[in-house]
This record gives C-alpha cells, sequence and structure tokens, in this order.
C-alpha cells in the first residue's frame, strides 16, 4: 500500500482533488497516481425504442447505437486525456517528480477495487460532474472498498487538525489503529469525539480510545457531546476550526439503513469539510 491516488474527472474539484493528493504524497513521500475512469451510460440520446421494429429497421438501429456508443466513447476518452494532461502538468508544476497517470475504462468502483492492494488511500470528488459520475458511486465504494478514502468537498486548505468521530464500532477502532500505527496525517492535532446521552458511558469509550493514542505517543483531546449525532459533531467541528473529519463508514446494513437512514450519508450531505472515511 504504497500509492496516492487521486480520481480525476474534469468537475470543479478535480483542482482540490489533486491538491489533497499532492499534499499527502509529499508528507508521506509517496508516489501519487492521477487516474481517469471512462464510464459509458449505455443510454442512447438520438433513437426512439419504443414501438414495432422491421427486420431492416433492426440492422439501421444496431448500427446507428454502435457509432453512438463508438462516438461518445472517443469524445470521453479524449477529454479525460485533457483532464490528466493538464493535472500532470500541474502536480509537476508543484515539485512532484513520482507520478504517473491512468485511464481506465469501466466503472470507478472496479477500478479501484483493481488497484486496491496497491493503495495506501484513494482521494475523490464528494460531487462528480454528473450524476452518472463519481458523486453517485460514493455509497457503494464506502461500503465495499477497505481502503481509506477522502472525499473533497471544498477548496484545498492546508490539514492541520482532525476531528475523529468514535463510536467504539469496528470500523471505528479500525480508524484509530491506522492513524496510530501508520498515519496519514502524522504530526497534527487531534481531537475525538463521542455523541451519547449517557455521559459515563461516553466518556468510557473517550478513555479507552484516548489511551490507545497515548500508547503510541500521541496526544489528543477527547469530548463528549450530546443531542443529534450529525449536528453535534459539525457544530464541533465549526467552533473549532477544524480542517478534516474521519471516521468509520456504514456501519450498518443498506435495508437499516434504508428504515432509519445513514449517519454516513447525513454526514456526506452536511459537511463543509473534507471526510475521511475507513470501512
Amino acid at each position: 500500500m504504497n500509492k496516492v491516488l487521486v480520481c480525476l474527472d474534469g468537475s470543479n474539484l478535480s483542482k482540490a482533488v489533486c491538491d489533497y493528493g499532492i499534499d499527502i504524497a509529499k508528507k508521506l513521500n509517496l508516489p501519487l497516481v492521477l487516474l481517469n475512469v471512462i464510464e459509458h451510460s449505455n443510454i442512447s440520446k438520438k433513437v426512439n425504442l419504443s414501438g414495432n421494429i422491421g427486420l431492416g429497421s433492426k440492422d439501421d438501429l444496431l448500427e446507428e447505437l454502435a457509432n453512438e456508443e463508438m462516438n461518445e466513447s472517443k469524445q470521453l476518452i479524449l477529454k479525460g486525456k485533457a483532464v490528466l494532461k493538464e493535472m500532470e502538468e500541474y502536480v509537476k508544476s508543484q515539485g512532484i517528480e513520482s507520478y504517473s497517470t491512468l485511464q481506465k475504462h469501466g466503472t470507478l468502483y472496479e477500478t479501484l477495487d483493481e488497484l486496491s492492494s496497491d493503495l495506501r488511500i484513494a482521494i475523490i470528488g464528494l460531487k462528480g460532474e454528473s450524476s452518472s459520475n463519481i458523486g453517485s458511486h460514493i455509497e457503494e465504494l464506502l461500503r465495499t472498498l477497505n481502503i481509506p478514502i477522502l472525499l473533497v468537498n471544498k477548496e484545498f486548505t492546508p490539514i492541520e487538525s482532525i476531528l475523529m468521530a468514535y463510536d467504539g464500532s469496528e470500523y471505528a477502532n479500525k480508524a484509530i489503529n491506522i492513524a496510530k500505527q501508520n498515519p496519514i496525517f502524522p504530526n497534527i492535532k487531534r481531537y475525538i469525539v463521542n455523541v451519547n446521552k449517557d455521559i459515563i458511558v461516553s466518556t468510557k469509550i473517550l478513555s479507552e480510545a484516548k489511551l490507545l493514542f497515548i500508547n503510541a505517543n500521541i496526544d489528543v483531546e477527547t469530548k463528549s457531546l450530546s443531542g443529534d449525532g450529525v449536528e453535534a459533531i459539525l457544530t464541533f467541528q465549526k467552533e473549532n476550526k477544524i480542517d478534516i473529519i474521519t471516521m468509520g463508514a456504514y456501519s450498518h446494513n443498506r435495508f437499516r439503513s434504508a428504515i432509519f437512514g445513514s449517519f454516513t450519508t447525513k454526514m456526506l450531505l452536511n459537511s463543509k469539510v473534507p471526510l475521511l472515511l475507513f470501512r
């Protein structure tokens, strides 16, 4: 796991995604990979497929669809190459020497799954250029991939503090283990918060988390919060001007999330700072 990967789709967040990748690659002294994924909608914009079609017409239709798909593919490839070229020049201007560019066909999930064994972290714009691009695949990525994913939702600012939302779950413990054993953001200030109506339980959970960091000689501040989980965490982040939020992602199954809503999804929708998520 020795590369920092940034996913570039040409959206407004592409430069910010690249900036966070450059910052992490420099601090960890790791190579940077610039990735563009070509996804196909397979939806014709020109042909009406309704009604009965004669044999000859079917042949014409198939040919027209094939030509349309080929033209779409060419346009996406050219656009993706232009994005990669632009970001490559930018990366070089920022002093990054160890980097590579990669253009793949398929889905973003399939591509990251294929590359994941060689990645330290993947960085993705939270909102893609269209509903069929990066933004719509976030939940699938977070539910299935076992690599840290940094979701960027704003222009780059240096990361000098981290807020860790901790509930004692398996995924929250995974985030802490990575943070102390192989930190993505070493030597920066860390806050650990727990939202719980029972202050005694909350204090116990936070004490256990703090002990894990103390044993690794990492100083942290802890805080018990009350009220709505998402609102309490985001309010604490804003009041303390914390640069990034990290947490375990989607600890419940899809069925439960569909009924009760998902804490992770609510954080994705409401956070004003990037989110570093662990599955």
